[in-house]
């Protein structure tokens, strides 16, 4: 049972990244004008599932992290987020300030500020590492007040979905919009997995009927009703991705497959855009004529840029730069373990 658990969590991990390269790609050829509407419409429509689901897996697998003494937690991965969000920001910032301008984001890569702000108020795909960064600490220092501080964390989501708390970055209003989901795995990790465990199949009919109903129904509700509507639309969204984890496990390939994108779901984030900007920018170039590339040019550039950003990790590695990937010293650690 054990296994079949962490087959499901990998799988719904692996899900997530799935539909995120895939929304950063309709993103950037859409900017290009080579992406049809329908795959806009697609990323709408998986957006209650992306990163709720994400979150939600990243705290049941952080719940043992939060429970380490602060310095355990410190030092094995508040450590870890820092170093990767800062040099991963510099390594965009440089990319972008000096190769390639970001179409999504125009202003990436002009002003020595932004390595400063960007810690305060990210302005990037990186915002993720931030923001598990920032969920980690909460998740700990709550603890004794779990609660109290899960109910908070809910109002204050509800709020912000409804446009009633409406931080100007992005990256600070996804925190408040997905803080109940992690706060919630980490706390309640083994309830959430034993309850879905042992109906997957149920709940993630209930959970399918809830979500349909509210995308259907969610244009409709009144003001006061906007944002309890859209956090109730993004639980029936977990219960729908968990419960199709869970059974997509079931089937080996898929459970192979998505397993292996879930336990690499690092290498993909922090590399996957500056692939498919570039790749974009290549098809805006040159290929911009060809008329089926409006509607398989998404599906290609993510088949394309998660093998791509796997490679890219391999061959760091190989090359002895897998500090990109991890703290220096735990690149060393790793090296006297190989040799010895």
């Amino acid at each position: 049972m054990a296994r079949a658990r962490i087959d499901w969590l990998d799988i719904a991990r692996g899900g997530s990244i799935l539909l995120v390269v895939c929304l950063h790609a309709t993103m950037y050829l859409s900017e290009a004008g080579l992406a049809s509407y329908g795959f806009t419409r697609l990323n709408t429509l998986f957006e209650p599932v992306r990163m709720p689901v994400f979150f939600t897996v990243s705290g049941i697998l952080a719940a043992r992290a939060i429970r380490d003494d602060w310095a355990g937690l410190l030092w094995r991965r508040i450590r870890v987020f820092v170093w990767l969000f800062g040099l991963w920001t510099l390594i965009r910032w440089l990319y972008y300030g000096q190769l390639q301008t970001n179409a999504v984001t125009p202003s990436e890569g002009t002003s020595y500020h932004e390595l400063l702000t960007g810690w305060v108020a990210p302005d990037s795909g990186l915002w993720f590492i931030w923001a598990l960064a920032l969920y980690f600490l909460a998740a700990k220092a709550l603890l004794p007040v779990q609660r109290p501080a899960l109910g908070l964390a809910l109002a204050l989501s509800a709020l912000t979905f409804g446009g009633l708390v409406q931080p100007e970055n992005f990256a600070q209003r996804n925190l408040l919009l997905y803080a109940p989901f992690f706060l919630a795995g980490a706390w309640h990790g083994p309830r959430i997995v034993e309850g879905l465990g042992r109906w997957p199949l149920r709940l993630g009919l209930f959970g399918a009927a809830g979500f349909v109903a509210l995308q259907i129904g969610s244009q409709a509700l009144p003001a006061a009703l906007l944002g309890p509507g859209l956090l109730l639309l993004c639980l029936f969204g977990v219960l729908l991705g968990c419960a199709a984890a869970i059974l997509l496990a079931r089937v080996g390939p898929l459970r192979r497959a998505f397993g292996y994108l879930g336990r690499n779901t690092l290498p993909i984030y922090v590399a996957h855009v500056l692939i498919v900007s570039l790749m974009a920018a290549v098809a805006s170039r040159f290929l911009a004529d060809l008329p089926l590339l409006r509607y398989w040019g998404v599906p290609l550039l993510v088949a394309l840029a998660i093998p791509l950003s796997l490679g890219l990790r391999a061959l760091a590695e190989r090359a002895g730069a897998g500090w990109l990937y991890r703290p220096p010293e735990l690149q060393r650690q790793l090296l006297r373990a190989e040799q010895g």
